[in-house]
């Protein structure tokens, strides 16, 4: 199995992330919506709050003494400097005093503001008239003067930037309101404590995000895609005839439905596999009979076909056939003289050499195999090794004289077995060659007569049989 996330996990991933996302952006939506209205209301609170603390302050009844002399003495002094230490404590931008008369409705009296040279605080000339005649600034005082009401305006601009307004009417002994009080903070607090807010949310929700992403992809990788992909990797080996039923099946998967899954496809395999064999052992025992009939026919050669049959079934294996590819090799082996029905016993068993004519007849032999063997539609490649192993690797050879690897593999394998057998066994007009002799001519045939990787495959086999085994007995 890849260690690497298959692409079924890689899209639940992409998926849970997608979500996760969407499901961040709406709590992130939701809670900067409720942060934005719970900051904003707690900053109009603390600037109402720093207003009530300042007009504690306050001697209203002073303010007509103010208005008739507008000369500093030693309580306008006092509460100058107590104003001022409000200013400094809250970080405050403006706090200032004024009354309310026509045609602008201001009369300063207290006023701080940050804007000089030196960057700081002063106040405005006692008596001040001329400041903030903009027509919304005034009429919300005049609305404090008259009605009393408590005004934040959130983005009321100056000249020292944005700031959150709050002003509060000032009442005298009387309880007649005599003059505003208001305060302005620099929005810009605000400002810097959401973007702080923002940074801190999307970095939580995309750890968030990737942490319970990669976590629950390896949990679902785990739990599910592995135990799926390794049935489904079951299934492939198994239907291209790679062996029995594994029971890893039983043993590497849970009680669950996958469990139950692994198991169902265990006994389906199993089964299968039975079947399978029973018809292979059929199969091969139909073509063992077969050979053997076809051998009988040839008297100096009993034994020929489940030889070269075995010999083919071994340069398979040691060259990496499948298993599929090397039961096809062995059928096709075992058949390959079945063509052999159709010519005469007189010219199959004469003791002699043959004449030029009865050799041409038992050329036909490949041809009338090929006829007899194409029928069977399971395995067409039985066929080919009737017909192709007379075959040359230079051209030379017979029914189509193909060369290289234009002649199928079933018909170079079995040309290197068959020719093999033939010097390994009694002729009428010989006996069986020696090793070294036989090893010689194979190795003399690479390239010619046979293929390279067949014939060198075949010379490894013989180093191999040090007792010389591989012979009629």
């Amino acid at each position: 199995m890849k260690k690497k996330f298959p692409i079924i996990t890689k899209k639940v991933i992409l998926f849970i992330v997608l979500a996760d996302l969407t499901l961040c952006f709406l709590m992130f939506a939701t809670s900067y919506v409720a942060y934005n209205r719970h900051f904003r209301a707690q900053y109009d609170t603390t600037v109402r709050q720093i207003c009530s603390a300042a007009r504690e302050c306050l001697n209203p009844d002073d303010f007509a003494k103010y208005k008739m002399n507008p000369v500093p003495d030693e309580t306008y002094e006092k509460v100058r400097s107590t104003l001022q230490a409000i200013v400094d404590k809250f970080d405050l931008n403006v706090i200032y005093v004024s009354t309310v008369e026509a045609p602008d409705y201001t009369h300063i009296f207290y006023f701080y503001d940050p804007v000089n040279d030196k960057m700081n605080w002063e106040a405005y000339p006692l008596g001040f008239t001329e400041d903030y005649v903009e027509p919304g600034f005034n009429l919300s005082t005049k609305k404090v003067f008259e009605g009393g009401a408590t005004i934040v305006r959130h983005t009321i601009k100056t000249r020292s930037g944005s700031h959150i307004t709050a002003q509060m009417p000032v009442f005298n002994s009387a309880g007649k309101i005599v003059a505003v009080i208001g305060a302005q903070k620099n929005i810009q607090e605000f400002v810097n404590a959401r973007r702080s807010f923002i940074r801190f949310v999307v970095l939580t929700a995309l750890f968030l995000t990737t942490a319970f992403a990669m976590i629950f992809a390896t949990y679902f990788n785990e739990l599910f895609i592995k135990p799926i992909l390794f049935i489904t990797y079951e299934t492939d080996r198994f239907a291209s005839y790679s062996g029995s039923p594994s029971k890893d099946l039983l043993e590497g998967t849970t009680r669950d439905e996958l469990g139950t899954l692994a198991r169902s496809v265990y006994k389906m395999e199993e089964s299968v596999a039975s079947n399978i064999e029973l018809l292979t052992r059929m199969t091969t025992e139909t073509a063992l009979a077969l050979a053997s009939a076809i051998d009988a026919k040839d008297k100096y050669t009993h034994g020929h076909s489940t030889r070269v049959a075995d010999y083919s079934l071994s340069i398979a294996h040691a060259s990496g056939k499948s298993a599929a590819e090397c039961r096809d090799i062995y059928l096709a082996a075992l058949l390959h003289d079945v063509g052999k029905i159709g010519i005469p016993s007189s010219i199959i068993n004469k003791p002699g050499k043959l004449t030029d004519e009865e050799f041409q007849v038992i050329k036909t032999h490949p041809v009338i195999g090929r006829q007899i063997l194409t029928n069977i539609s399971q395995t067409p490649h039985i066929a080919d090794g009737a017909y192709y192993h007379h075959e040359r690797y230079d051209g030379k050879g017979y029914p189509e004289g193909l060369s290289g690897r234009n002649i199928p593999d079933i018909g170079r394998i079995i040309a290197v077995a068959d020719a093999y057998d033939a010097m390994t066994s009694n002729r009428s007009y010989r006996d069986t060659l020696s090793q070294d002799i036989v090893r010689r001519e194979i190795e003399n045939g690479v390239g010619t007569q046979f293929d390279p990787e067949y014939a060198r495959v075949m010379l490894v086999l013989i180093d191999k049989d040090i007792d010389y085994r591989m012979r009629e007995n």
